[in-house]
């Protein structure tokens, strides 16, 4: 369910209030990312073949977002299964969603009163006031010949219950790959 969650809401509020938090987990400083020149999708299908469809729906909108990205730089997509042709960078997308425990910190004012011995001791906690989900997609790119990892990177957000649109999915993966440090251009 909350893989379902996470292709449904996928990376979070609306594009104009959202925030996206990007990381880089990893970048191969060495690479010569113009000595690439095409790239494709590793198939999830030999992974769970019997995917659902709202998840397939979602990570198809992802893999056009990144197609786009990639596209933009000057790198070519092929599919897959062309026979004869074997794409330089490979790229891998992963998903995750955390349900998370929104706190807020007491203040003295909220101190039970208190008559009796000075001892008595009062000290601030963090208290839970709901509940939320944080989605986060992960790509991986990697060099196909020598099954290299060149880059890693995350975007993730707050997801809201309702559907999130194709807009919002490119707009967070636009984010994703404003750091993203290959261009063949």
């Amino acid at each position: 369910m909350k893989t379902l969650w996470l292709f449904i809401g996928l990376i979070g509020a609306s594009v104009g209030c959202s925030s996206y938090k990007v990381t880089t987990n990893r970048t191969d400083k060495t690479t010569d990312w113009a000595s690439y020149r095409t790239f494709t999708f590793i198939d999830t299908n030999r992974i769970d073949p019997t995917p659902r469809d709202t998840y397939q729906a979602s990570i198809e909108q992802v893999k056009r977002a990144v197609a786009t990205e990639l596209t933009n730089r000057g790198y070519q997509q092929i599919a897959s299964n062309q026979i004869g042709t074997s794409a330089d960078l490979l790229i891998n997308i992963g998903g995750i969603v955390r349900e998370k425990t929104q706190t807020r910190e007491t203040t003295i004012y909220e101190a039970p009163r208190y008559i009796g011995q000075r001892r008595y001791h009062w000290q601030s906690q963090e208290v839970p006031v709901g509940t939320y989900q944080e989605g986060a997609v992960n790509i991986h790119i990697v060099d196909a010949q020598r099954n290299n990892l060149l880059w890693d990177a995350v975007v993730s957000s707050v997801l809201r219950k309702g559907n999130v649109t194709p807009d919002q999915i490119q707009e967070g993966v636009h984010q994703l790959f404003a750091k993203f440090p290959g261009s063949r251009s």
